[in-house]
């Protein structure tokens, strides 16, 4: 059973003495043992956060934070966007991960900020204006053969499967290969199931994805590089944790070095890709305005649809990061 956090009386809302762990330890409270990367980033937010406080307002306790201090440390985070310092994602990032943290301490929404575009002067556009990395295969083989190279082998694995599928980080990691080989040879077809966001998996919420030739290399070299032992990319006595802190995050001066900023671009590229074979003309965000095609509302919507379940998404807007603008 978990520790009642609920004394309003006790310093930090009883998460703990010394406030950037209080800011912690509510995290991990709320999310439980999952959710490591969305845990990590909130904390790191916050950590910022807490050096504010402390620096400007000499508070180390949560009770003394309200909505005047918070609309203060909102109007810093503005203030650093306006210098061109950090980006409009990055600042709404921010906001929004002391709106997670404080209303976890505090069990309500009393010091909370519901419209930071209007806070911050600037409103976060999720509509991708350049194309993703890795739209062509064939520029990804040098970063793949270096991987190789130096025993990344995993990562390159995961550079494949994502480019591929349109798979999430996670996904590719935790997925079971022997199951979406057979799948792939005997349907034609994949079903997304392990790793999912949210706990989209299984028969409850099926995400399938044309097998192509691509597909079913990418997984015959995921199964090749696969440890022994194991049915995935991690060894048995590996978690997933540890191979991100580990193997994965070395890797990456190697993705940057080819001009891979990060993972999530290879998904992108896949949405773009599929975007175009279902539609026959270019994803809008991968042409310039006077090379865009027009294409029908109807076939246009249905073709994002398409893309988004594949992606693992609900809403048809977040696809929109993907491709682009409307057509």
């Amino acid at each position: 059973m978990s520790k009642n956090h609920s004394s309003r009386d006790s310093r930090n809302y009883g998460f703990g003495r010394k406030l950037y762990f209080a800011f912690t330890n509510g995290l991990r409270t709320h999310f439980g043992q999952g959710h490591f990367a969305t845990v990590q980033a909130h904390s790191e937010r916050c950590r910022l956060f807490c050096d504010w406080l402390l620096s400007s307002h000499q508070i180390a306790d949560a009770r003394l934070i309200n909505q005047e201090v918070f609309f203060a440390y909102a109007a810093h985070v503005r203030g650093l966007l306006e210098n061109g310092d950090i980006s409009v994602s990055t600042a709404t990032n921010r906001i929004s991960s002391v709106n997670v943290v404080m209303k976890i301490l505090r069990g309500d929404t009393k010091v909370y900020i519901s419209k930071i575009g209007k806070v911050l002067g600037e409103k976060r556009c999720h509509i991708r204006t350049m194309a993703p990395q890795g739209m062509v295969f064939e520029q990804l083989d040098p970063l793949i053969e270096e991987l190789i190279k130096t025993n990344f082998q995993r990562v390159a694995a995961i550079i494949m499967l994502t480019r591929t599928t349109g798979m999430r980080l996670r996904e590719t990691i935790l997925a079971d290969l022997p199951r979406l080989k057979r799948e792939a040879l005997r349907l034609g077809e994949i079903n997304i199931q392990d790793g999912c966001k949210g706990g989209r998996s299984g028969a409850f919420a099926p995400r399938w994805i044309p097998a192509t030739d691509m597909v079913l290399l990418a997984i015959e070299f995921a199964i090749s590089a696969s440890p022994p032992g194991s049915r995935n990319l991690l060894s048995p006595t590996e978690s997933y944790v540890e191979f991100l802190r580990g193997t994965v995050n070395a890797s990456r001066n190697i993705l940057k070095a080819h001009g891979l900023q990060r993972f999530h671009d290879l998904r992108a590229a896949y949405a773009c890709s599929r975007y175009q074979t279902l539609t026959g003309i270019p994803a809008p965000v991968c042409v310039s305005d006077d090379e865009s095609s027009i294409l029908p509302k109807s076939c246009n919507r249905e073709a994002r649809q398409i893309v988004s379940r594949e992606l693992g998404h609900e809403r048809l807007e977040v696809t929109n990061a993907y491709l682009g603008k409307k057509t």
